[in-house]
Formats: C-alpha cells, sequence, structure tokens
C-alpha cells in the first residue's frame, strides 16, 4: 500500500513544480507590468445615434430654421435711364457725380434712392451730391445720413447741412462723437451766422474737441 501512495504522489510531483513555476511567472508580470492612468476600455455602446446623409439635413433644417439670404439690389440707375442695365461702380459714381452737379429736385430724388442702395465710397458720394441738391427730400435724407455709425457719411450729411445752412442739423452735430465731424458742424454755423449757437452750447466744456474747436475754428474762419 505504501508503495502505491509513493508512486501516485510521484506523479503528481511534476504538475505541481509545473503550476508552481507558472505562478511564479504570472506574479512576476503582475509587478513588473507598466501601469496607466488611462482607463482600460472593455467595451463601448452608443450614447446617441446621429443621422447621416439627407437625414441629417432635415433635421439640422428643423433645428436651426430656413436661413435667411439678403441681395442687395441695385435700382436707382433706371430712374436716369430704363436701359442703363447694370453698371459697374465707376459708372456708377459717375452718375451719381452728375446728379449732383445738375442739383435740381429730379435729381435729389434720385440721389437719395442711391443713398438707400449704395454702401460705402458710393453711398457716402451720394450724400455728396445729396447735399448740394435742392429738393423737399435733401433735409429729411441728410438727417437719416447722419444717423449713421460711419463717420465719413456723418461728415458727408454734415457739410451738405452747411452748404443748405440747417442750423438744426449742424447744432446737433456740435456735439458729435467724432471730433472732425464736431469741428464741420462749428464751420457750418460759423457760415450761416450763428455763432451764438457755438458759444452757447462750448460754454463750461474743456473736452478735447471743444478745445480743438475753440483752437481751429478762428483759423478756418479766417478771425
Amino acid at each position: 500500500m505504501p508503495a502505491v501512495q509513493l508512486a501516485y504522489a510521484s506523479e503528481l510531483l511534476p504538475i505541481g513544480i509545473v503550476f508552481g513555476i507558472v505562478g511564479f511567472v504570472l506574479i512576476g508580470v503582475t509587478l513588473f507590468w507598466p501601469h496607466s492612468s488611462k482607463p482600460v476600455v472593455t467595451s463601448r455602446s452608443a450614447v446617441e445615434s446621429i443621422a447621416l446623409g439627407p437625414q441629417a439635413a432635415v433635421r439640422e433644417r428643423e433645428m436651426t430654421g430656413p436661413v435667411a439670404v439678403f441681395a442687395r439690389t441695385i435700382s436707382w440707375p433706371s430712374l436716369v435711364d430704363r436701359d442703363a442695365g447694370e453698371l459697374d461702380d465707376h459708372e456708377r459714381r459717375r452718375v451719381i457725380d452728375g446728379l449732383g452737379i445738375v442739383g435740381d429736385a429730379w435729381c435729389a430724388g434720385i440721389l437719395a434712392k442711391a443713398f438707400d442702395e449704395e454702401e460705402g465710397e458710393l453711398r457716402v458720394v451720394a450724400i455728396e451730391s445729396l447735399g448740394q441738391s435742392d429738393g423737399e427730400i435733401v433735409a429729411p435724407t441728410l438727417e437719416r445720413a447722419y444717423a449713421s455709425y460711419v463717420v465719413a457719411e456723418r461728415y458727408a450729411a454734415v457739410d451738405g447741412a452747411s452748404r443748405r445752412a440747417d442750423v438744426a442739423l449742424l447744432e446737433r452735430a456740435l456735439r458729435d462723437t467724432d471730433g472732425t465731424v464736431a469741428l464741420a458742424a462749428a464751420y457750418g454755423l460759423h457760415r450761416a451766422k450763428r455763432d451764438d449757437l457755438i458759444d452757447s452750447n462750448l460754454a463750461g466744456r474743456t473736452d478735447a474737441r471743444a478745445n480743438e474747436i475753440r483752437r481751429v475754428l478762428p483759423i478756418l474762419s479766417g478771425v
């Protein structure tokens, strides 16, 4: 009987040695394996599915609504000539300058339309030509031009008001935030012989714009 047990134990001994070696290897691998702070991803699951292709475009329109696209239309040249067609910037400027030279009420109406439709430099040129014209539409259009955020447009409006001796607009512009516009308004009031309005508006003011008007206006007026 002991001989049988000894033989059985001798058979199990190699298997135990093998498992022991494997265990030591696994422990060593675990100890020396580089550790990372990044999480280990074991599985993935979709959080939200997003439609692609045509369905995505429909979904985007539903979320954002329709997009409005505004195209600028230049139609005022047709008031001068119905067959004028499309004119480039240089051609339209020549027409605007010509309308300002003629300067009657008919031209003023077209220039007011040009002011509404043009932008940038041509818009300023339209204001300048309008200030040289006659007609009931001139004064209210210059008022609208002076309400612009663009300094060049406000300056052109004040220059036109100075030509027309529009005292109300000039007195308003005397308090403009831009020094050149305020100085132009002061010069316009001086030309209109309303120095009293200049003095009353500058009284008690010590800001840079007021001091600049006091310094430069006598030079411009030749006093």
